[in-house]
């Protein structure tokens, strides 16, 4: 630390003096109390800019008398006041004006110096080897002191250099920030919706749509019908939903146009989500909806911001292209965040309908026997608690209704 190197000088040169540093948080308030003492020699980083006061003659002490202090506040008067010496100039000038500020405080007197050497950062990134080489060639040494007008200027406008530059650093992280920014509002504004109960079965719907026509339509192309991945479209489909005999048919697919396929799985889609609602009640089915909506964005979030980072770290290379890195940075930015969309949609997709088709089905006379026998019990006790999937309460040992198979107590309550 350069504060400890000064430290040791004034040590070898027998100079009393206390260093403020940071390193000795006890004394801090002491240092700083006592440093307007008169012959007081304080050496400080620049943690003795920005608020701290240094009172003229030192703080006053319990049992001191006020004449003492009134003695030593007016020798530190008469002999100027506080005196700062800075040995660098900081890149930024708020720095050496808050370092300034220390003296000269509230009217009282006050002085300031600052000494630069040609190995300082500041001085060699902005022209002090060319400054070096022309005191060398006029036979200079390397301790005689130089005070010029023309080299105050050039220092300060260095530093305005170094405050442009690091004002461009901080003006293009906000801009990459703002990409990022304007994706996360749109998901927390779809992750509050589900959070808040708001209405989602139409948003679902079209979910299941959009994915079954995808698979569709990916696998249904080409004008040769034989070249068509039937049973690639058909594995995909029933990941989605129980497929019937007549939408499996593999000769019917092929002998039909693909327009007229999606039409009727999608009405199939339809029936089965009818279904869905039916056997397990509007309220659960909501419920199970905003489920795995909500794990959905979470999980795919995550992962997304992760990638988000990766490309950003390595989107400079772009400029070796001639590529603008935030221009390619928003674009591919925007790739993700679309592929992100259909990750989330084909999670959801592909987890409200986790049963096939003679699952569904016996769930489904399950379902019924169960409300027949709660409507029995209903009528010879009205306090007995209704154990129908189509109840509010879903009982701890029961079928979970997201259909994995599970007992509810070993699926969905635990992520409730």
């Amino acid at each position: 630390d350069k504060s400890e190197i000064i430290s040791k000088l004034l040590k070898r040169e027998g100079i009393k003096h206390e260093v403020l540093n940071a390193k000795q948080h006890d004394r801090e308030a002491s240092i700083i109390a006592q440093a307007g003492r008169p012959g007081a020699v304080t050496v400080a980083t620049n943690m003795a800019g920005r608020g701290t006061d240094i009172v003229l003659g030192g703080s006053k002490e319990e049992e001191e008398e006020d004449s003492d202090w009134e003695l030593r506040n007016k020798t530190v008067l008469e002999a100027g006041g506080l005196y700062i010496i800075g040995t660098e100039r900081h890149e930024a000038r708020r720095i050496d004006n808050q370092l300034r500020g220390r003296s000269g405080r509230q009217g009282d007197p006050g002085e300031t110096r600052f000494y630069v050497g040609l190995d300082d950062d500041l001085v060699r990134r902005f022209g002090g080897d060319r400054i070096k080489s022309i005191l060398d060639w006029a036979g200079m040494d390397d301790d005689s002191p130089i005070e010029n007008k023309m080299i105050s200027k050039s220092i300060e406008n260095a530093q305005v250099k170094v405050e442009a530059f690091h004002f461009d650093m901080r003006k293009h992280l906000v801009e990459y920030d703002d990409v990022v920014n304007t994706q996360r509002d749109l998901i927390y504004g779809q992750r509050e919706k589900v959070i808040n109960g708001v209405e989602i079965s139409d948003q679902i719907r079209e979910m299941l749509r959009s994915e079954c026509v995808a698979i569709i339509e990916n696998a249904m192309t080409g004008p040769r019908r034989e070249e068509w991945d039937v049973d690639g479209m058909l594995a995909g489909l029933s990941s989605l939903i129980p497929l019937t005999n007549e939408l499996t048919d593999r000769e019917r697919i092929l002998s039909t146009e693909s327009k007229h396929y999606a039409d009727s799985t999608l009405n199939h889609l339809e029936s089965i989500y009818v279904s869905f609602e039916e056997n397990l009640g509007l309220d659960n089915a909501r419920e199970i909806e905003r489920f795995f909506m909500l794990r959905s964005i979470d999980n795919n979030w995550v992962q997304h911001l992760t990638g988000m980072e990766n490309l950003r770290q390595g989107i400079g290379l772009q400029a070796v292209g001639q590529r603008d890195p935030l221009v390619m940075y928003r674009k591919e930015g925007h790739d993700m965040f679309r592929n992100l969309q259909e990750r989330i949609q084909s999670d959801v997709a592909h987890s409200l309908f986790k049963a096939g088709a003679d699952d569904l089905n016996s769930q489904t006379q399950t379902s019924k026997s169960r409300v027949t026998k709660t409507a029995r019990s209903a009528t010879g006790d009205k306090q007995s608690t209704s154990v129908a999937i189509t109840s509010k309460k879903i009982g701890r040992n029961q079928p979970c209704p997201c259909g994995s198979g599970k007992k509810y107590k070993r699926c969905c309550a635990l992520a409730a």
